[in-house]
């Protein structure tokens, strides 16, 4: 590393820490009073997102870090709603089961995961259980949103017929997913 890199990475470090030093405590009560629970996590993830946007904290820092802060509390709460809304909905699915079924629905669904390869079986639960759209899986598979698009359909077709063929080794006709689909693609 050259120098003046040597002494912009310190000049930045520095300015981060000032910035740390003199809003910390701000950014952390907003928070508190809001939702003390997830406090550490929120001003965690604001300093975070402030270190990488460090070019773009305007001088009077402390609205900016706010809004940050508050962006990050309500995309949590958001993600919090939507993995409860999930568990709503399959609690409701294994309630209008018979009884007798939802053991077998449960079983069927972790052997029909089980009979699928490992590429697929991630890009499903990717979309189901964590929620994500096809751009975010895109982003964590680090491939490309056609390419998810594409996974998924093939992964969901081998599920079903995962599903299927487990549904009638066990003597019954026809088992289908719980929840089709998944993530919506984001707008």
């Amino acid at each position: 590393m050259m120098a003046h890199e040597v002494e912009s990475v310190r000049s930045r470090e520095e300015r981060f820490n000032r910035l740390h030093s003199a809003h910390f405590e701000a950014v952390r009560r907003y928070v508190w009073r809001r939702d003390p629970d997830l406090a550490d996590d929120v001003v965690a993830d604001t300093f975070l997102v402030a270190w990488r946007r460090l070019d773009d904290v305007p001088a009077d820092a402390r609205p900016w870090l706010i809004g940050v802060a508050r962006n990050i509390r309500l995309n949590s709460r958001r993600s919090a709603r939507r993995q409860q809304a999930v568990a709503t909905r399959l609690q409701e699915v294994v309630a209008e089961a018979p009884a007798s079924d939802s053991s077998h629905l449960a079983a069927a669904v972790e052997a029909s995961l089980m009979l699928l390869s490992p590429p697929d079986r991630e890009v499903l639960l990717l979309s189901i259980w964590d929620d994500l759209d096809r751009a975010a899986i895109a982003e964590v598979l680090g491939c490309t949103k056609a390419n998810v698009s594409l996974r998924l359909h093939r992964a969901r077709r081998r599920f079903a017929d995962a599903l299927a063929g487990v549904g009638a080794d066990a003597g019954r006709p026809e088992c289908t997913p719980l929840i089709p689909g998944g993530a919506p693609d984001a707008h």
